[in-house]
């Protein structure tokens, strides 16, 4: 068996005994009701409640809104009241990229029942500040989230976990030829014969709007960089670039992703005090 035969064989193993399921969704152009699920337009918020803001003061960016009863295919998700996602309004989006995990540029909000009387009119929305410049990576265009069946994901070379385990599996096999990382694999061949596509997932199995399952980056996974975030091991909700009909509905810097990661047994407890918020772009 050669080198590249070998290397297919265990991608297969790995994403045979990997498949994780997620729930994709659409986006819909269009300002849906105060309590539905969708990317900007009208957060819901309790009647006398203030707008998310920054720990600078400025007023957050209603990014997201998760009616979490549309999430009974997602088991440990909540399955009632609504999840919501305010980011920072600043050229980062709210991320602080030293420390991923504080919500003082984002914010992430779950609220376990909704009042049915609270209408986009009773919500308090902040004026702008004057003068200062507001960034977002949505467009002027609210949308609708259509969520689509339940789908059985393959875990993407980008994931952290996918290159640990094909390093264990190719030393075990080939002990001849150990190798620390994957560009070490891509040094066994002459730089003519090298295939950097080799473990790329079909496209059709790629992630973009999705909750759960396994992440999408156009740079490096952010929990193989430091084992404080190893813990956040679901994909709590991911939010990609999508343009239509020439216009940006949402466009993170230049054409990225942005996504959310929780820990499991957090996300069973409810608890959301601990996110990680992540994107970036090529």
């Amino acid at each position: 068996m050669t080198d590249t035969e070998l290397a297919l064989e265990i991608c297969g193993e790995i994403r045979a005994a990997c498949k994780k399921i997620c729930l994709p969704y659409t986006l819909e152009v269009g300002e849906p009701g105060i309590a539905d699920s969708k990317v900007g337009g009208m957060p819901y918020l309790s009647r006398g409640e203030a707008w998310p803001v920054c720990s600078y003061g400025d007023p957050m960016s209603f990014l997201a809104q998760i009616d979490c009863t549309q999430l009974k295919g997602l088991p440990d998700f909540p399955h009632a009241g609504l999840l919501q996602f305010f980011v920072g309004t600043d050229d980062v989006y709210g991320a602080d990229f030293d420390d991923q995990i504080a919500q003082l540029g984002f914010q992430i909000i779950y609220r376990e029942t909704v009042d049915p009387t609270v209408t986009a009119e009773s919500v308090a929305v902040p004026r702008p500040s004057d003068g200062k410049e507001c960034y977002t990576p949505l467009g002027d265009q609210p949308c609708r989230i259509v969520f689509g069946p339940v789908q059985n994901q393959d875990i993407p070379d980008g994931d952290c976990r996918f290159e640990k385990l094909f390093l264990q599996r190719w030393n075990q096999l080939r002990p001849e030829k150990p190798i620390r990382s994957i560009w070490d694999f891509y040094g066994l061949f002459p730089k003519e014969e090298r295939d950097y596509d080799i473990f790329t997932l079909d496209p059709a199995n790629a992630a973009g709007h999705q909750l759960d399952g396994y992440p999408f980056f156009t740079q490096a996974d952010p929990r193989s960089e430091d084992n404080e975030y190893e813990e956040f091991d679901t994909l709590l909700f991911q939010l990609d670039s999508e343009m239509r009909d020439r216009k940006d509905l949402v466009c993170w810097g230049d054409c990225g992703v942005g996504n959310f990661f929780i820990n499991r047994e957090a996300l069973k407890r409810r608890d959301f005090s601990r996110v990680l918020y992540n994107w970036d772009c090529g």
